[in-house]
C-alpha cells in the first residue's frame, strides 16, 4: 500500500478488539512542549478493527511503542476524505483527551476540531 495522506508517516500494526491485527496510519511530531499523534482510519486496507472503536487502547499502544509520555500526548484521530458527494464523508479531525489510571489511557472525550485549530496544528492544511 502507498502512502498518499499527508497525515500518514507510516503504517502502524495494532491490537484491536478481542486481539485482532488491525492497521491505522499515524504521523507523530514534536508539537509546542507536548507529542502530537495524528491517528488515521484506513477503511478497506486495514483488515481489523476501526480506530474509533479501541481509541484508548490504540492510543495506549502507540506511546508504549514509540516511548511517548502520555501525560504529554496530543492525540488526533483522522477520517480521511472518502471522495463523495455526501458531507460525512468529508475529511474530519477529533482531538482526544484521556483520564490517565494508573499510567494506563482511559475514558476518551473526543472533540471535533474546527478548521482554526486543524490550521494552528497542521500548519500545511
Amino acid at each position: 500500500m502507498k502512502i498518499t495522506n499527508p497525515n500518514i508517516d507510516h503504517f502502524f500494526e495494532f491490537s484491536g478488539a478481542l486481539g485482532m491485527l488491525s492497521k491505522c496510519g499515524i504521523k507523530i511530531k514534536p508539537y509546542e512542549d507536548k507529542t502530537l499523534v495524528i491517528a488515521t482510519e484506513l477503511y478497506q486496507d486495514n483488515p481489523g478493527t476501526s480506530i474509533t472503536s479501541v481509541t484508548a487502547s490504540l492510543a495506549q499502544q502507540i506511546c508504549n511503542h514509540f516511548d511517548i509520555n502520555p501525560q504529554n500526548l496530543i492525540y488526533v484521530e483522522c477520517a480521511p476524505q472518502m471522495n463523495s458527494k455526501l458531507s460525512f464523508y468529508d475529511e474530519t479531525f477529533f482531538k482526544v483527551d484521556f483520564d490517565t489510571i494508573d499510567g494506563k489511557l482511559e475514558n476518551p472525550k473526543w472533540s471535533k476540531l474546527t478548521q482554526e485549530e486543524i490550521t494552528r496544528l497542521f500548519p500545511q492544511k
